[in-house]
């Protein structure tokens, strides 16, 4: 965890005493390295001060539905079911237009005769895709935590699904025989892209300190724009955080999509109509299409200042 001390930080109290630092979830993963690298400088420059808390997609939800933390990247699906409580940071998500290559679904057995999944602990919006997907291949299998070794998991389960690191670890050994990449997969079913999570604030916390929100979403932009500049010198650091080569990481980076464009906003609310369909939502969220970034603009230019007003209006509005 860190702190930068800073002075003139945004949503300053009248009285002078210095706001408490933003609490902001770090999904621990390679994959948010891009939106976290240059994110504490980058937050400092717009006079907020942040502790960092890092943990697994789910955990990280939970902290931020129980007021543990301020904003993260929750699970897309974790966002709409708690949605009341939480308000789209509307610049930023982690996306794939095609494969993503760290969600996938591991089986010894071809796709049609796979009976029994065990299913990482780590993800929310992964399992609920893996369902959307079952459920258009034809497929009804026994679904399971994921308990013990992969040997073991390998002796008992026809598939495995995983997510993050782990993921790109089995990939790259080709422990199993058949893998499917889930973002792939979604895209293959539906042509859209696919969300995995996005950027959201406890509706107190941006009513409170609306700046200081909209500066999170702002630091975060910029810190992928600043990696996108740099892919040599992005993936060479990430290489010496993550058990991955630089190249690996260069090609990973590519993949991976960080906006949040219409387009990107129109596979969220499809995935969320599907997972309603099959009963993992019990209802779709709305959203609010004035916030998504414009497929030509640069998201990177959104200030702090700008962006308050629609973080706030949206929580007012209840439409995110």
């Amino acid at each position: 965890m860190t702190t930068p001390e800073v002075a003139g930080r945004a949503d300053e109290p009248a009285d002078g005493a210095l706001p408490d630092p933003v609490r902001v979830g770090r999904i621990e993963f390679v994959n948010c390295f891009p939106l976290y690298h240059h994110f504490e400088r980058e937050l400092a420059a717009r006079g907020v001060a942040a502790t960092i808390v890092e943990g697994y997609p789910s955990a990280l939800n939970e902290m931020l539905v129980n007021g543990a933390l301020d904003v993260a990247l929750p699970s897309s699906i974790a966002y709409a079911r708690d949605a009341g409580e939480l308000a789209l940071l509307p610049q930023v998500s982690i996306s794939s237009l095609g494969a993503v290559d760290s969600v996938q679904l591991f089986t010894r057995v071809p796709l049609s005769e796979v009976r029994r999944i065990a299913l990482t602990e780590k993800s929310a919006t992964s399992i609920c895709l893996l369902k959307v997907l079952c459920r258009e291949w034809g497929l009804e299998p026994e679904f399971a935590p994921r308990r013990g070794s992969l040997a073991e998991v390998l002796a008992d389960f026809d598939g495995l699904l995983l997510i993050g690191d782990e993921a790109l670890y089995v990939l790259r050994a080709e422990v199993y025989p058949y893998h499917y990449d889930l973002g792939a997969e979604w895209q293959k079913v539906t042509g859209l892209p696919m969300v995995f999570a996005v950027c959201a604030v406890r509706r107190e916390f941006t009513a409170a300190r609306p700046a200081a929100a909209a500066a999170v979403g702002a630091a975060l932009l910029a810190s992928r724009d600043d990696c996108a500049a740099h892919p040599a010198e992005t993936a060479a650091a990430a290489a010496q955080r993550y058990d991955f080569s630089q190249r690996y990481l260069m090609e990973y980076f590519d993949k991976l999509k960080f906006g949040f464009t219409p387009e990107y906003r129109a596979g969220l609310r499809e995935f969320y109509r599907r997972a309603a369909a099959i009963g993992e939502l019990d209802a779709v969220p709305v959203i609010d299409e004035a916030a998504a970034d414009s497929p030509s603009a640069d998201p990177s230019a959104t200030s702090a200042a700008a962006a308050a007003p629609a973080a706030t209006s949206a929580a007012a509005a209840g439409t995110v």
